[in-house]
């Protein structure tokens, strides 16, 4: 019954809500597949990308992507695709794909407040259409505690929309499944297409259609699982495992670092053994490992349970800005020579290498802790958005490093492809006589080169 009024598989409209680190990937994807990997018949989908960034959508329309993930060409080449911040645009949608963000609020709670507005938006989308006698599918690929897609979306869309949710009788009724974005920013290897795809429906008919769908442009495949739930919990569940083991690697650096130990040896002794899993010590930020965790420690309080490993990690990686800041106001102090003032060079602004994405980047929290401390600082990261970076911190971050200027302290932050020819031996040009270089990379070594 479900199976012959549902879009069409290869020749649909889709919808994409939100078209940042992953709706736009998502969107391209989609509107180039021109043949399906399954089946080899060819696609034929409309794609209408759409965001509330109505300044977003004017740099796309000339081909444009402030993120720096797709040339010009590549956007201005795609076919079958419209960019769009105008909602009645995107009611021509069959199949919705919802990527807005997901963040916390001050209290570090789940902030859905893109969430619970994209399906506002889809439900005006889907009032009153009868697409044909087709009934239209909803995806959510943002990240959330398990219940969320069911429990508070479903409910808005009902009653913006009018329909009703999962009805066996397809009159008047929308269906819902949850795919976990998996983006890796920055990484130039794992594109959309070559990770696994988490998918799920409300039933099993939807949950089918919609595996058929990822698997006609993911050649790395699906994979099903038994409800929505089980998909969201499988997203959330994957950050946080990365948050616990980098938050011991931390916690162990720390307890080295106070017997004289280096953390980096250590780890090249353990991982010479075979089931030994290497994580290293660093700055955990951005809008998935920094954030993920929250969500599920927040649904645990709800039901009354208290998780404290998961809690303990978030705890120490949230401090290591801290922890990394008073390594360096102890290392200067043990300077030979004390300088007037110090000249900050700091090489890296985003929460990770090779990303523009400064969102939860506990680099922002240094420089602010190094601005209360009066020290000057230059902040050297070709990826980042200009403008948001000053509005963040009040600071011009610049593309390259100032010539004839000699750095007091260099913060070696991210290994950005833009900094891989930068070594000791380059670094000692821009340096002053007493020059530290701390290098959180862990790529230089050297007397004055500190790591974590």
């Amino acid at each position: 019954m479900y199976k012959s009024k549902l879009p069409k598989l290869n020749n649909c409209n889709v919808g994409i809500i939100g078209l940042g680190y992953v709706g736009l990937p998502l969107a391209l994807k989609i509107a180039n597949q021109k043949q399906c990997l399954v089946t080899q018949k060819k696609t034929n989908r409309k794609v209408i990308g759409y965001d509330i960034d109505k300044i977003r959508i004017e740099e796309l329309n000339r081909g444009i992507d402030k993120k720096n993930i797709f040339s010009k060409k590549i956007i201005n080449d795609t076919k079958n695709i419209i960019f769009t911040h105008k909602m009645h645009t995107l009611m021509r949608s069959e199949v919705f794909i919802i990527t807005v963000p997901t963040p916390i609020n001050i209290k570090n709670e789940p902030d859905l407040y893109f969430l619970k507005e994209a399906s506002k938006i889809v439900g005006e989308c889907i009032k009153g259409q009868n697409y044909k006698g087709r009934n239209p599918i909803i995806i959510y690929e943002s990240t959330v505690y398990p219940g969320v897609t069911e429990e508070i979306c479903v409910p808005l869309i009902e009653q913006i929309s009018g329909k009703k949710y999962n009805c066996e009788k397809y009159t008047n009724s929308f269906y819902l499944g949850y795919s976990p974005e998996r983006i890796n920013p920055g990484d130039l290897k794992k594109t959309i297409d070559s990770i696994t795809k988490v998918t799920s429906g409300c039933n099993k008919y939807i949950a089918n259609w919609i595996d058929s769908f990822y698997k006609s442009f993911i050649s790395a495949g699906t994979f099903k699982a038994s409800n929505i739930k089980v998909a969201e919990a499988a997203k959330i569940i994957e950050n946080t495992q990365r948050d616990i083991n980098i938050a011991l690697v931390n916690e162990l650096s720390i307890l080295f670092k106070k017997l004289n130990i280096n953390t980096n040896e250590v780890l090249d002794a353990a991982n010479t053994k075979w089931n030994f899993q290497r994580y290293s010590p660093g700055l955990v930020g951005g809008h998935c490992i920094g954030v993920d965790p929250y969500y599920l420690t927040f649904k645990a309080k709800e039901i009354g349970l208290n998780t404290k490993l998961i809690s303990a990690g978030r705890s120490i990686n949230d401090y290591m800005h801290e922890y990394f800041f008073e390594q360096v106001l102890t290392k200067l102090k043990k300077r030979e020579k004390t300088l007037k003032y110090e000249d900050i060079l700091l090489l890296g602004l985003s929460y990770k290498s090779n990303c523009g994405d400064i969102r939860n980047s506990q680099l922002i929290s240094l420089v602010k802790n190094i601005q209360k401390k009066k020290m000057k600082i230059t902040i050297v990261d070709p990826l980042v958005n200009k403008k948001e970076v000053f509005n963040e911190i009040g600071l011009e971050s610049l593309d390259i490093i100032p010539k004839l200027k000699k750095y007091s302290v260099i913060i070696f932050a991210l290994y950005h492809k833009e900094f891989e020819k930068l070594g000791v031996r380059e670094l000692s040009k821009i340096s002053q006589k007493n020059t530290i270089i701390f290098d959180l990379t862990n790529k230089l070594s050297g007397e004055n080169v500190f790591n974590l």
